[in-house]
């Protein structure tokens, strides 16, 4: 997973709720625990990532798994967007 391209449009949504985050670029490897995602961050984000990218995730896919690198978490997204690809659209709000 270390090489997957983690868009920008995603990396935007994620890093206000990474405190710890000292790049602006983030990897697909990065540990969100470690860089500050706790539980109320995680609800949170799971609402802006919905809205942003016009998705639903599926109860089965809130898992720590899910959570835990920057990488597995656009790979969930990614999985439910209708594209189901790495095209990732624009968040809401930044056109």
């Amino acid at each position: 997973m270390a090489d997957t391209e983690i868009p920008r449009s995603f990396q935007e949504v994620l890093l206000p709720h990474l405190p710890y985050a000292e790049a602006s670029e983030l990897s697909a490897a990065d540990d969100l625990a470690a860089l500050g995602l706790d539980s109320m961050g995680v609800v949170q984000l799971l609402a802006e990532l919905e809205d942003a990218f016009g998705v639903e995730l599926p109860d089965e896919a809130l898992t720590e798994e899910t959570f835990e690198t920057v990488g597995s978490l656009w790979s969930a997204v990614d999985a439910h967007t209708a594209a189901g690809a790495s095209a990732a659209p624009e968040p809401a709000g930044h056109e």
